[in-house]
């Protein structure tokens, strides 16, 4: 990734996902306790949401920076 996109991205995107995720975590925990599931199965449930919400945050930022770019090269 471009140092200026990491930059922003650690800035900018990662603080506000972060607040984001905080409020879904509790919504997480309640699911994974009424699902009748092993300690294994919780984990694996919990590491997938987690991978998903990482790829998905840094797919939502790259395609930003790609709106913004274009919108600034049509100088509106």
């Amino acid at each position: 990734m471009n140092t200026t996109y990491e930059w922003l991205y650690d800035n900018y995107a990662e603080p506000q996902l972060n607040e984001i995720f905080a409020n879904e975590e509790k919504t997480l925990k309640e699911l994974i306790e009424k699902m009748n599931l092993s300690t294994e199965e919780r984990i694996r449930l919990s590491d997938t949401v987690v991978a998903l919400r990482l790829h998905w945050g840094a797919e939502v930022f790259a395609l930003g920076v790609q709106m913004g770019a274009r919108l600034v090269s049509m100088k509106l």
